[in-house]
């Protein structure tokens, strides 16, 4: 199997989010090996394209990042989940930007900083409704004592050494203020209208009390993720976090990618490896959940749950074979899956070794929402689960100019 990663739809779609969230700036998220599409191959192409703000989830994920784009690419990095036993000195060194959590999590940052003699930048990430990570109001209450203690020692320091202080000197530095949507992708749901006032409150007060010693001076401000980004206007914040939307998938149930001018950035193939003549009541696959009713021919595909393909969409899902869609019948298996292709001389021209589409566009062959549908989840499922042992191949010119001037994100 081989997923061929379209590089000109990633650039154009990054132009189509960038414009429509303005004069919010876009930092594209390629967490989960860009949502399943090679981190390797999406991350410099946005990169090339002039975009410099990027965001992962994970430590290892980040500084992968950080070293895939090099150590004077000026890109600025994000990530917010991480163990706080884990060793954040690897970011500190790289200027890996961390988001905030909890204040074990800002305690360990603290230390990051103290350890390399550098200041440790990060982002204080709010819960506002979403109940998974992020600082309750309690938690925030003692991150903001801390960075008033941590204040107050910095500017001590400063007058018995009779030098100016600059935030640059402290172990950390708070450049951003976070939260994340928890029912976005339903416009119009109030749980989003009640996270929006929440976080204007909260973030209210953090300007009012962040110590200046320890606060850049421009604050990086996230909420939305894609769906809030292609939903709400205005779009909250500065940045907006734009991950499955780049890759051309729409975050809505309602809505397809197309009617959001975006365009999948995947496609999904395989080969046929076998065409054999079966008679009536032949089975199909582990199990025999399917038999055919009329002499036929079996096709067998390449790809199988081990490459990332649901188990469950035997016997609901389809694939496409020189524009024809054909049902996969039986159960998938690890390494690969049957298709019933009709009898000889029905219409149906397969032979050993054609092309199979078996994520396309919903055109050139089914889409990660049909996908979706017939495995009854996600289309980030879908997608994100197609595993490393799939040759992920780019494809497209590259783009010649930036994804314009808002998604840029400037130099650091």
């Amino acid at each position: 199997m081989t997923a061929r990663i379209d590089t000109a739809a990633l650039i154009d779609n990054a132009r189509t989010v960038a414009a429509r969230v303005a004069p919010a700036q876009l930092m594209a998220v390629v967490k989960a090996d860009a949502y399943g599409h090679s981190t390797d191959i999406v991350a410099p192409a946005l990169y090339a394209a002039g975009l410099r703000d990027f965001a992962v989830a994970t430590v290892p994920e980040a500084v992968a990042l950080s070293q895939l784009l090099g150590p004077d690419s000026g890109a600025r990095i994000l990530c917010w989940l991480f163990d706080p036993a884990a060793d954040l000195t690897v970011c500190t060194r790289a200027g890996i930007e961390l988001g905030i959590s909890t204040p074990e999590a800002f305690e360990a940052a603290i230390a990051a900083g103290r350890a390399i003699g550098r200041t440790q930048d990060v982002h204080l990430k709010l819960d506002t409704g979403l109940g998974r990570n992020g600082l309750s109001l309690s938690q925030l209450d003692t991150v903001l004592e801390r960075l008033r203690t941590l204040a107050t020692a910095t500017g001590t320091t400063a007058r018995a050494t009779g030098t100016t202080r600059t935030s640059a000197s402290a172990p950390v530095r708070v450049t951003g203020i976070m939260t994340h949507f928890a029912n976005a992708d339903i416009p119009g749901d109030p749980a989003t209208v009640d996270q929006l006032h929440r976080f204007d409150t909260l973030y209210g007060r953090l300007q009012a009390e962040l110590p200046h010693a320890l606060r850049a001076d421009d604050l990086m401000v996230t909420l939305a993720n894609s769906p809030a980004a292609l939903s709400l206007d205005p779009v909250p914040g500065s940045h907006v976090r734009a991950g499955i939307s780049l890759y051309g998938i729409s975050p809505f149930e309602d809505k397809t990618a197309a009617q959001l001018g975006l365009t999948p950035v995947m496609t999904l193939t395989s080969r046929v490896l076998n065409v054999k003549d079966v008679p009536a009541g032949h089975g199909a696959s582990y199990g025999l959940t399917y038999r055919c009713e009329r002499d036929t021919r079996f096709a067998l595909v390449a790809g199988g749950y081990g490459d990332g393909l649901p188990r469950i969409a035997g016997n609901r899902g389809e694939v496409a074979i020189g524009g024809r869609r054909y049902p996969i019948v039986g159960r998938i298996a690890m390494d690969q899956m049957i298709l019933d292709i009709g009898p000889a001389g029905d219409g149906g021209q397969v032979a050993i070794g054609d092309e199979v589409i078996i994520i396309g566009d919903g055109t050139t062959g089914p889409s990660a929402e049909e996908w979706a549908d017939w495995c009854e989840t996600i289309n980030y499922e879908i997608v994100t689960c197609i595993s490393a042992r799939v040759d992920r191949i780019a494809v497209g010119a590259d783009a010649a100019s930036a994804p314009g001037d808002r998604a840029r994100g400037g130099d650091r």
